[in-house]
């Protein structure tokens, strides 16, 4: 993504994507009120309308801070980027806690993706950053992607012990693949269509795990 301001010279060795790991606990805090504020501003204005001096102002906060800490905005974005990561990791292990692997398909869509949904909603970037995150940051997809399967894959083995290794991995890709469809249509629609298209995915998840139920 192409910043529309210039930007500080940083030295050749630095890696103008990465944000630089603060070295004290009121240096994570700080970040954590830059990560905060340029929430907000994509939220306002957009990733690409945004610039790193109205990050630092909401902020409140100088730019040469800013780039302290990052060097450009594609280092928000991949720092955002992973806090939303763990966020939306961290939502879909408690909707879907191993020790509940049994519970009806129908109960276990209703946790899954009111879970998402509340997440989506309460993240008014959600849209555009998730956007920003494939566009430019595919460590970041990558990572939330393969924790996501992961745990999907641990609940698919305790739910069907006789289901292939390689079989857990094909169905825990498909599922996570269709809620992050769903998450990214429900970012983009109109507030009113968000829960037939909710209803809708419900039903084909549903749909196809009652028919895995009914062979286990």
């Amino acid at each position: 993504m192409a910043t529309t301001e210039p930007t500080p010279p940083i030295p050749e060795s630095a890696d103008p994507r990465t944000a630089r790991a603060p070295q004290q606990e009121r240096g994570q805090r700080r970040v954590e009120q830059i990560l905060d504020a340029a929430e907000s501003v994509f939220a306002e204005l957009g990733v690409d309308g945004a610039s790193m001096q109205a990050i630092a102002d909401r902020a409140e906060s100088s730019v040469g801070s800013l780039y302290h800490f990052f060097p450009s905005k594609d280092a928000v974005i991949e720092a955002l980027g992973m806090r939303y990561a763990e966020r939306v990791s961290r939502t879909n292990e408690e909707a879907m806690p191993l020790e509940m692997a049994h519970i009806p398909a129908d109960e276990l869509f209703e946790r899954v993706l009111s879970a998402q949904m509340r997440f989506i909603e309460s993240t008014p970037a959600f849209g555009v950053m998730m956007d920003a995150i494939h566009r430019n940051c595919p460590l970041v997809k990558d990572a939330m992607n393969n924790a996501l399967v992961g745990h999907v894959a641990k609940f698919l083995a305790l739910r069907y012990p006789k289901m292939t290794a390689a079989a857990r991995t094909i169905s825990a890709m498909v599922s996570v693949s269709t809620v992050h469809a769903l998450m990214h249509l429900a970012a983009h629609v109109p507030r009113e269509m968000r829960d037939p298209v909710i209803a809708e995915t419900k039903s084909m998840l549903v749909t196809h795990y009652s028919r895995v139920d009914g062979g286990r």
